[in-house]
């Protein structure tokens, strides 16, 4: 009776790993595990395929084409795709790094403190016995595994790499003892050198260490926590890996603070405190200070105009119809809001273009003399106008300056600056997606025909009854003087205070609600503002240009009013 109790067991364990396997795929590019129905994105060579587990094992897999994404998933400086047809992403990682999000380092052979921050590749336990994947079936029932919900900051994926998930004496993994699954920890050697001391030296911004705690005792928000996300800096900025962020919630300093410190949540509002971190010397110890993170540096003058794609041979996308663009294409673009107290939020009222870290411009017909700067809202760094970006800066308006000859009926002088709202001297930091356009030398003319560009999140159509979602990028050219005349503009007065620059095909123009936006042009190898959206005959009119304010006509007013007015 025994021995056919025994028999049954086995022919069970038999018959589940058979169907276990009839049901899993393992990558054949990558050894990941996937379950039956899994869909997933890999690299082929340099293109992008995408993969469904079928029955029997049998991964079938086809090319997609791939744009980049809204919102970026990768670790490390990866750099994001996804798929145009479904909603998968794909990572393409920097050498050194690998996995779905480039959350594996390659290079790291070492482990910091107890190894609770070890991202590398070790996959065999003190004893030689080989890790078992953290997302197999296997490990059904078991505590950590790939599928926990917090697995992406413990480090468990879709690999077999040794890991410290529990903040045990070292990392450790799964593997098979006879028909058990058991725990063993692998042998990592200590890592030498300072950075990788469980102590600050200055201000910390090297240090590499896995303290989480608050010097108030609060435990550490991880850096890619979806409260963060919004934040300045997380697990997901393009130069994360630099400063130390990545799927963990150790105590780090990005940004030059008095030491290292961490996002966390207090009285259930999210804030930040220094860490409780000894100093490898004997310096004086840092005091804690709460509140909203504040920037520390910026330098307008030496990036101005300067995106991150600086070329014009990008494919146009209309502001007056056509597709959509992205921030870090214009990102002095700024949206200004009025907020309207019986709605209790905020409406889109104009474009405006950031000039300097606190000074924003915009057209003067966007505005009323008896505007309070208090209902108005500046956001600047956001690709969607109504959707939350981790990249948006949002200010409100300390002052508001209509140009004193803004003539209604004409729009002659049409300019006004605003002045952003801060406490500690400094608004807008330089990013990818938030880069002030250069000012003008007095007086500067550019050559007819001059291809320039033009952006907001203006009407798509004269008569369209929304205002585009997403920032929107269009390629004009300057019009000669001779040819910017009333009879071109339904009789209209053009002023010398006016220049006029348009798309001869008709196709790109500025439209309603893209008013106070930037038109901007190469000059000397930088985007400068050369007008600002002012008005027009119609939307994308054949023959018939858009109308500008001419920014190098006031850039003694400009100046004025910046130096009267210090931040």
């Amino acid at each position: 009776m025994t021995r056919s109790v025994h028999l049954f067991f086995l022919l069970s364990v038999l018959c589940c790993s058979l169907a276990d396997n009839v049901m899993l795929c393992v990558d054949s590019e990558t050894s990941a595990v996937h379950g039956y129905g899994d869909t997933w994105l890999r690299w082929k060579g340099q293109r992008v395929e995408y993969c469904h587990c079928a029955l029997r094992g049998q991964e079938r897999c086809h090319s997609v084409p791939v744009i980049n994404c809204y919102a970026s998933q990768c670790y490390n400086g990866g750099t994001c795709k996804e798929s145009v047809y479904t909603s998968d992403y794909i990572c393409q990682c920097p050498q050194g790094f690998k996995g779905a999000q480039c959350e594996i380092n390659s290079n790291e052979k070492c482990i910091v403190g107890k190894g609770e921050g070890y991202r590398g590749t070790l996959s065999v336990t003190h004893s030689g016995e080989e890790c078992i994947n953290w997302n197999s079936t296997s490990l059904r029932g078991k505590k950590f595994t790939a599928r926990k919900t917090d697995a992406s900051g413990l480090g468990l994926g879709n690999h077999n790499f040794c890991r410290n998930p529990d903040q045990d004496s070292a990392p450790w993994c799964y593997i098979y003892k006879g028909t058990q699954v058991i725990w063993e920890l692998c042998s990592l050697p200590k890592c030498s050198g300072d950075r990788n001391r469980e102590c600050v030296q200055g201000l910390g911004k090297s240090y590499r260490g896995t303290a989480a705690v608050t010097k108030s005792g609060s435990a550490c928000l991880p850096w890619d926590a979806p409260a963060v996300r919004r934040k300045r800096n997380n697990a997901w900025k393009s130069n994360a890996l630099d400063l130390g962020l990545s799927n963990h919630n150790f105590c780090r300093n990005p940004d030059g603070d008095s030491g290292p410190w961490c996002h966390t949540y207090k009285k259930m509002q999210l804030t930040w405190e220094l860490c409780d971190i000894p100093k490898c010397s004997r310096a004086p110890s840092t005091i804690t200070t709460l509140g909203p993170r504040a920037p520390t540096t910026n330098n307008n003058q030496a990036t101005c105009g300067q995106r991150l794609d600086n070329t014009l041979s990008r494919p146009a996308f209309r502001i007056f119809g056509g597709r959509g663009s992205d921030i870090t294409e214009q990102p002095w673009q700024a949206a200004i809001n009025f907020y309207v107290p019986r709605h209790k939020r905020h409406f889109h009222l104009c474009g405006g273009v950031l000039i300097d870290s606190c000074w924003v411009l915009s057209a003067a017909h966007c505005f009323q003399e008896k505007d309070k700067p208090e209902i108005l809202q500046v956001i600047l760094g956001r690709t969607f106008r109504t959707q939350n970006s981790n990249s948006e800066q949002i200010f409100k308006v300390e002052k508001l300056w209509i140009h004193e000859k803004f003539d209604s009926e004409t729009y002659d002088n049409d300019i006004a600056i605003l002045k952003l709202k801060t406490d500690i001297g400094l608004c807008a930091v330089n990013s990818e997606e938030v880069l002030p356009a250069c000012l003008p030398d007095r007086g500067l003319e550019l050559p007819d025909w001059t291809e320039c560009e033009i952006s907001g999140y203006g009407k798509s159509s004269e008569f369209s009854p929304e205002f585009s979602e997403r920032v929107k990028r269009g390629h004009v050219r300057l019009w000669p003087k001779e040819r910017c005349t009333p009879d071109v503009l339904s009789e209209r007065t053009v002023t010398s205070n006016m220049l006029c620059a348009g798309d001869t095909r008709g196709k790109d123009d500025a439209c309603k609600g893209d008013s106070g936006g930037p038109l901007v042009c190469r000059n000397q190898n930088r985007m400068t503002l050369m007008g600002l959206v002012s008005w027009g005959d119609g939307c994308g009119e054949k023959d018939k240009p858009g109308v500008y304010t001419r920014v190098s006509n006031y850039i003694d007013w400009i100046n004025r009013k910046i130096r009267v007015n210090p931040v």
